[in-house]
């Protein structure tokens, strides 16, 4: 007896010795595992002496089991501790004005509004922008950047069916918190947001959920509620997991980051796994109406902001071809997109010839629907399985009828809120609209430590409700490249390469973008002149994952 109450006790210590340590060495979802993670395992093989070899800890267990004291260490794992710090240099071949040498642009009378004696001489001091970049890809000029510190917490589940809980929580910071979140600026995709920002840093709680499993026979159901990465579209908010280092315009502008509700898996098979949700209406942020005039109240205009989706991923017996296939509905439409703006034919002036375009004050009710198609292929015939392709799909349209009130407000309140012109229709304006993107890709693998990525990128749009500060019908293309180096297993470099063309991709504005020219003194709708490029960008971009 004594024996066994000694064997028990010293199991006991060496899974105290394999819990503790290896309690917070884990790998967030997409990255490999730490060199330096520890496990079970390698301490038993680190240190025979202390602990014994595998076969007498397996006699222990038996022991223990006979005495009906189960070894629980393997199906309940602790928090794990993951992450990466991601450091950049970026360049784009774009003027990068100062507060004392601010280029002067034309501004075409017929369409930036200037009017009386500023038209006589329509040259203004304007700022350029990229309001189709992610906003710290769009920087004019060449800086370094700490783009991304990502720390992931999980309490995970187990492949038991049987019930359980856990939980996820993902933090960003850094430069892309701050400039590019909505939870952390102004927003994105709305007339509000500027892009113009001055911190380098910031927090974005990317994903904070519970997460529980519910036995359903010899199947089960995951449950995640809280909010949670969006599961539509191939890339992702972590710019280590996707194949190229900048976002790509599918991504930035017609898909959602993250969404607040909850989301139910259920594997059928090896091969299939469904997904349904219900989310709040706000995409990026935490409840639709934002920024509605001040207010977070779930409200897009008169209905409730709400948003049901349904995924289907399937796997091939070999792993070598996934798909996934979803869409999102929402009956009141979603937040964003609905910040845009709609063509008015009734004036000729600043965004394109033929008609200027209105933009809306908030979200407007109306049948929203996106459908999305994404997935990636290593084919059988390429040695060693070197080459990838990925490609993605995505459409929907949007149907919004815009509020009425505007012309209400009257100049000063609408100049506050930067609409201009000021002939919003009395009592709304029916803006329907469709919008349609196309990626691929191709990665090839050298060897082990060389590889390559292309990009091919293209977005239509046939009416400016999706896109923000845009020209509409639109239709935009980018091109990227990127040398990959994995110099070690949790170490990579990538240097890219980009290219972007399209109507009206960078716009001039005066005397700054989100500044409406009547608070400065000046006159005319702020837009002074778009441009349709190619605009280039280059990136050195360094990862460290742990």
């Amino acid at each position: 007896m004594k024996m066994r109450i000694r064997a028990v006790g010293l199991l006991i210590f060496c899974l105290l010795l394999g819990i503790f340590p290896g309690s917070y060495a884990g790998e967030a979802e997409g990255e490999k595992e730490s060199v330096g993670s520890t496990s079970t395992q390698t301490i038993e093989l680190q240190n025979p002496e202390a602990l014994g070899s595998s076969k007498e800890v397996e006699n222990l267990k038996k022991i223990l089991e006979e005495e009906g004291i189960a070894a629980v260490q393997a199906n309940n794992p602790g928090i794990k501790l993951s992450g990466y710090a991601e450091a950049s240099y970026t360049y784009n071949f774009i003027a990068a004005p100062s507060f004392n040498q601010i280029p002067a642009v034309f501004a075409n009378p017929a369409t930036s509004g200037l009017h009386g004696p500023a038209a006589a001489n329509p040259y203004v001091p304007s700022y350029p922008a990229l309001p189709l970049r992610f906003t710290t890809d769009g920087i004019p000029g060449g800086a370094f950047n700490f783009n991304q510190l990502k720390v992931a917490l999980e309490k995970p589940l187990t492949d038991e069916n049987k019930w359980q809980a856990g939980f996820r929580v993902d933090m960003i910071f850094g430069q892309d918190a701050a400039l590019g979140e909505p939870d952390a600026v102004t927003g994105i995709g709305n007339a509000f947001n500027s892009g113009i920002g001055f911190n380098s840093s910031g927090i974005f709680l990317e994903q904070a959920y519970v997460q529980f499993k519910a036995p359903i026979g010899d199947k089960s159901l995951e449950i995640h509620i809280g909010q949670f990465a969006s599961p539509i579209g191939l890339e992702v908010m972590e710019r280590p997991a996707n194949f190229n280092f900048s976002y790509g315009i599918l991504f930035n502008n017609f898909e959602p980051f993250t969404m607040v509700g909850g989301e139910v898996f259920y594997k059928f098979n090896d091969n299939w796994t469904t997904r349904w949700g219900v989310t709040n209406g706000g995409w990026n942020v935490a409840r639709a109406g934002y920024p509605y005039f001040g207010y977070t109240n779930n409200m897009i205009n008169s209905g409730e902001g709400v948003v049901l989706f349904n995924m289907w991923d399937y796997t091939s017996k070999d792993k070598l071809f996934l798909n996934t296939f979803g869409y999102a509905f929402a009956p009141n439409g979603v937040n964003p997109p609905g910040f845009g703006t709609s063509p008015n034919g009734s004036y000729v002036g600043a965004y394109d010839i033929g008609g200027d375009i209105v933009p809306s004050a908030y979200n407007n009710n109306g049948l929203f629907m996106e459908f999305n198609d994404f997935g990636t292929w290593i084919p059988k015939f390429v040695k060693d399985q070197k080459l990838e392709f990925a490609y993605e799909l995505v459409g929907g349209f949007s149907n919004r009828i815009g509020p009425s009130g505007i012309a209400q407000l009257g100049a000063a309140q609408q100049n506050a809120l930067l609409i201009f012109p000021h002939n919003y229709p009395l009592y709304g304006f029916d803006g329907s609209t469709s919008f349609l993107g196309i990626a691929i890709y191709q990665i090839y693998k050298f060897n082990k430590v060389f590889s390559m990525a292309w990009r091919e990128q293209y977005d239509h749009a046939n009416r400016n409700q999706i896109f923000t500060n845009m020209l509409f019908p639109m239709d935009i293309y980018s091109v990227t490249v990127d040398w990959r180096f994995d110099l070690a297993d949790n170490f990579m470099v990538r240097i890219e390469n980009r290219a972007d063309y399209g109507k009206g991709f960078m716009n001039w504005y005066y005397p700054a973008a989100g500044i409406s020219p009547s608070a400065v003194g000046l006159n005319g709708n702020g837009l002074a002149q778009p441009s349709s490029g190619p605009f280039w960008f280059v990136a050195v971009d360094v990862v460290y994952s742990y």
